[in-house]
């Protein structure tokens, strides 16, 4: 009898939860329809016009741990979806449910745009021991990229760089990325240039293009 109880009492506590996320994920997207235009996602202390940003810090307009929750909007309720120099911060398998949410929540004709660090250019920084490139100082003086030789600075982009104790988990092309988006159901995908976009006010999105590729893709 204790079982049966305590069997209906977690089934009563799942369908309150099931319901809870349900009714968050309207009054989110509610609220954003009358807001911004979009979300960029893993923002960090980027603040963009028109963008709900969402980040694990409590800094962020919506705080939320992507590595272990799930987009908290409706089904085709999105016009954009933005994410720089982020998605790396994932397993690849974690990347792969990230881009098949964000498909879930675009509208139809909907725009993702995804910066990343690209591989190939840093891969080939890295043969052909492009010092001026590894090298680079910050404003203040210090080292812009992790470690004391090219090898190392090379290294860290694939284990380093933490953020709040979480380093980089995997890093991408723009060919293994296309794979996810286009298992995703995305109907178009391209790689596109540096602050080259259908969105409004690239300027104010892309950034560091000496290390990154940029992939837009259309639901």
């Amino acid at each position: 009898m204790r079982r049966r109880i305590k069997k209906g009492i977690c089934k009563l506590c799942a369908s309150i939860n099931s319901y809870l996320r349900y009714v968050r994920r309207v009054w989110l997207t509610r609220k954003l329809r009358l807001s911004v235009q979009g979300i960029n996602i893993c923002c960090g202390l980027q603040e963009l016009p028109g963008y709900l940003g969402i980040d694990f810090s409590a800094d962020a307009d919506l705080q939320l741990d992507l590595a272990k929750n799930d987009l908290p909007f409706m089904d085709n309720s999105l016009d954009v979806v933005i994410c720089i120099s982020a998605i790396n911060y994932f397993t690849r398998s974690r990347a792969r449910e990230i881009v098949k949410e964000v498909y879930r929540v675009l509208k139809p004709g909907g725009i993702a745009r995804f910066g990343v660090q690209d591989m190939d250019s840093i891969a080939r920084r890295y043969v052909e021991k492009d010092r001026e490139f590894f090298f680079q100082k910050l404003p203040d003086g210090s080292e812009r990229f992790e470690g004391p030789t090219i090898g190392d600075k090379f290294a860290a982009w694939f284990y380093g760089y933490a953020i709040k104790g979480t380093p980089c988990q995997y890093f991408y092309d723009y060919e293994s990325l296309r794979f996810l988006f286009e298992r995703a159901g995305f109907s178009i995908i391209e790689q596109k240039a540096f602050r080259e976009s259908r969105l409004e006010n690239i300027e104010k999105i892309d950034n560091r293009p000496d290390q990154m590729f940029f992939l837009e893709a259309l639901k």
